[in-house]
Protein backbone atom coordinates (compact mmCIF):
# COMPACT_ATOMS: atom_id res chain seq x y z
CA UNK A 1 0.00 0.00 0.00
CA UNK A 2 3.31 2.32 1.00
CA UNK A 3 4.62 1.76 -2.50
CA UNK A 4 1.33 2.21 -3.93
CA UNK A 5 0.87 5.91 -2.64
CA UNK A 6 4.22 6.81 -3.50
CA UNK A 7 3.45 5.73 -6.81
CA UNK A 8 0.50 8.08 -7.27
CA UNK A 9 2.67 10.78 -5.62
CA UNK A 10 5.03 10.45 -8.03
CA UNK A 11 2.95 10.32 -11.28
CA UNK A 12 1.02 13.07 -9.62
CA UNK A 13 3.82 15.43 -8.98
CA UNK A 14 5.29 14.62 -12.52
CA UNK A 15 1.77 15.58 -14.08
CA UNK A 16 2.19 18.74 -12.57
CA UNK A 17 5.24 19.26 -13.74
CA UNK A 18 4.13 18.94 -17.39
CA UNK A 19 0.96 21.37 -16.62
CA UNK A 20 3.29 24.03 -15.46
CA UNK A 21 5.58 23.69 -18.26
CA UNK A 22 2.43 23.59 -20.72
CA UNK A 23 2.76 27.42 -21.49
CA UNK A 24 6.31 27.79 -22.04
CA UNK A 25 7.85 28.15 -24.96
CA UNK A 26 5.90 30.44 -27.23
CA UNK A 27 4.08 33.50 -27.97
CA UNK A 28 0.02 32.89 -26.71
CA UNK A 29 -1.97 33.55 -30.03
CA UNK A 30 -5.57 33.09 -31.66
CA UNK A 31 -5.39 30.30 -34.40
CA UNK A 32 -4.05 31.23 -37.68
CA UNK A 33 -6.55 30.43 -40.14
CA UNK A 34 -6.31 31.48 -43.58
CA UNK A 35 -9.51 32.48 -45.26
CA UNK A 36 -8.88 31.50 -48.92
CA UNK A 37 -12.03 33.08 -50.12
CA UNK A 38 -10.72 36.53 -49.05
CA UNK A 39 -7.07 35.45 -50.18
CA UNK A 40 -8.95 35.29 -53.80
CA UNK A 41 -10.49 38.16 -53.50
CA UNK A 42 -7.34 40.38 -52.46
CA UNK A 43 -5.26 38.86 -55.19
CA UNK A 44 -8.01 40.15 -57.69
CA UNK A 45 -8.06 43.53 -56.59
CA UNK A 46 -4.51 43.58 -56.12
CA UNK A 47 -4.11 43.19 -60.19
CA UNK A 48 -7.06 45.59 -60.87
CA UNK A 49 -5.44 48.46 -57.77
CA UNK A 50 -2.02 47.57 -59.94
CA UNK A 51 -2.94 48.48 -63.31
CA UNK A 52 -4.50 51.74 -62.05
CA UNK A 53 -0.86 52.17 -60.82
CA UNK A 54 0.64 51.74 -63.93
CA UNK A 55 2.03 48.14 -62.48
CA UNK A 56 1.33 44.55 -64.33
CA UNK A 57 0.92 42.44 -61.42
CA UNK A 58 0.59 38.29 -61.58
CA UNK A 59 -0.11 36.19 -58.40
CA UNK A 60 2.38 33.42 -58.29
CA UNK A 61 1.63 30.43 -56.23
CA UNK A 62 5.38 30.00 -54.74
CA UNK A 63 5.45 33.62 -53.26
CA UNK A 64 1.69 32.82 -52.00
CA UNK A 65 3.58 29.52 -50.46
CA UNK A 66 6.25 31.68 -48.82
CA UNK A 67 3.44 34.07 -47.35
CA UNK A 68 1.94 30.49 -45.74
CA UNK A 69 5.05 29.45 -44.35
CA UNK A 70 5.39 33.03 -42.37
CA UNK A 71 2.01 33.98 -41.80
CA UNK A 72 1.77 32.91 -38.09
CA UNK A 73 5.27 34.41 -37.16
CA UNK A 74 3.23 37.85 -38.55
CA UNK A 75 0.25 37.06 -36.36
CA UNK A 76 2.04 36.48 -33.32
CA UNK A 77 4.15 40.05 -33.97
CA UNK A 78 0.94 41.87 -34.37
CA UNK A 79 -0.61 39.74 -30.97
CA UNK A 80 2.46 40.21 -29.01
CA UNK A 81 1.75 41.54 -25.67
CA UNK A 82 5.09 42.95 -24.25
CA UNK A 83 8.59 43.26 -26.45
CA UNK A 84 9.95 39.81 -25.54
CA UNK A 85 7.26 38.14 -27.06
CA UNK A 86 7.32 40.26 -30.00
CA UNK A 87 11.13 39.82 -30.18
CA UNK A 88 10.58 36.03 -30.25
CA UNK A 89 7.70 36.10 -33.41
CA UNK A 90 10.23 38.70 -34.82
CA UNK A 91 12.92 36.29 -34.64
CA UNK A 92 10.23 33.26 -35.71
CA UNK A 93 9.47 35.06 -38.63
CA UNK A 94 12.56 36.25 -39.72
CA UNK A 95 13.95 32.17 -39.69
CA UNK A 96 11.01 31.34 -41.46
CA UNK A 97 11.25 33.77 -44.44
CA UNK A 98 15.20 33.04 -44.72
CA UNK A 99 14.21 29.35 -45.26
CA UNK A 100 10.94 29.62 -47.20
CA UNK A 101 12.96 32.53 -49.42
CA UNK A 102 16.19 30.62 -50.14
CA UNK A 103 18.54 33.79 -51.39
CA UNK A 104 15.17 35.03 -53.62
CA UNK A 105 14.74 38.51 -53.98
CA UNK A 106 11.20 38.85 -51.85
CA UNK A 107 9.89 41.19 -49.92
CA UNK A 108 7.26 41.11 -47.08
CA UNK A 109 4.75 43.44 -47.10
CA UNK A 110 1.84 43.04 -44.15
CA UNK A 111 -1.13 44.96 -44.35
CA UNK A 112 -3.30 45.60 -41.24
CA UNK A 113 -7.25 46.24 -41.22
CA UNK A 114 -8.87 47.07 -38.42
CA UNK A 115 -12.11 44.52 -38.28
CA UNK A 116 -12.96 41.54 -40.25
CA UNK A 117 -14.48 43.23 -42.88
CA UNK A 118 -12.33 43.58 -45.68
CA UNK A 119 -13.53 45.46 -49.04
CA UNK A 120 -11.25 46.68 -52.02
CA UNK A 121 -12.00 50.13 -50.98
CA UNK A 122 -10.58 49.02 -47.38
CA UNK A 123 -7.59 47.36 -48.47
CA UNK A 124 -6.58 49.96 -50.93
CA UNK A 125 -6.93 52.43 -47.97
CA UNK A 126 -4.87 50.74 -45.68
CA UNK A 127 -1.89 50.39 -48.74
CA UNK A 128 -1.96 54.05 -49.30
CA UNK A 129 -2.19 55.01 -45.67
CA UNK A 130 0.99 52.73 -45.39
CA UNK A 131 2.73 53.28 -48.72
CA UNK A 132 6.38 54.85 -48.09
CA UNK A 133 6.50 51.90 -45.18
CA UNK A 134 5.74 49.39 -48.11
CA UNK A 135 8.10 51.36 -50.38
CA UNK A 136 11.01 51.47 -47.88
CA UNK A 137 10.35 47.81 -47.52
CA UNK A 138 10.35 46.59 -51.24
CA UNK A 139 13.57 48.61 -51.56
CA UNK A 140 15.15 46.91 -48.30
CA UNK A 141 14.58 43.63 -49.75
CA UNK A 142 15.83 44.50 -53.32
CA UNK A 143 12.59 44.43 -55.26
CA UNK A 144 12.35 47.67 -57.31
CA UNK A 145 9.97 46.39 -59.68
CA UNK A 146 7.67 44.35 -58.75
CA UNK A 147 5.61 42.36 -60.69
CA UNK A 148 4.39 39.22 -59.06
CA UNK A 149 3.13 38.76 -55.73
CA UNK A 150 2.21 35.81 -53.55
CA UNK A 151 -0.82 36.60 -50.65
CA UNK A 152 -2.27 35.22 -47.49
CA UNK A 153 -5.14 36.30 -45.42
CA UNK A 154 -6.06 35.54 -42.01
CA UNK A 155 -8.89 37.23 -39.48
CA UNK A 156 -8.43 37.62 -36.41
CA UNK A 157 -10.38 38.74 -33.46
CA UNK A 158 -10.02 42.29 -33.85
CA UNK A 159 -8.11 42.85 -37.11
CA UNK A 160 -7.28 41.43 -40.14
CA UNK A 161 -4.03 41.08 -41.76
CA UNK A 162 -3.22 40.53 -45.44
CA UNK A 163 0.40 39.44 -45.69
CA UNK A 164 2.11 39.95 -49.83
CA UNK A 165 5.04 38.36 -50.58
CA UNK A 166 6.65 40.78 -53.43
CA UNK A 167 8.88 40.34 -56.12
CA UNK A 168 10.14 41.12 -59.93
Amino acid sequence: MKKMKRLVAVLLAGIMALAVLTACGGTPSAPVTRDEALEKSVAEWTVELGKGANLELTQDATLTSISDKCLSAMVKIYDAKDEDAAKAAEKELKTAFVAATKGKKVAPVAVYIPGTKVTKDALAQAVQKDMSNIQTDLERFGVNKPTKFGVTATKQKDYTLIFFMVSE
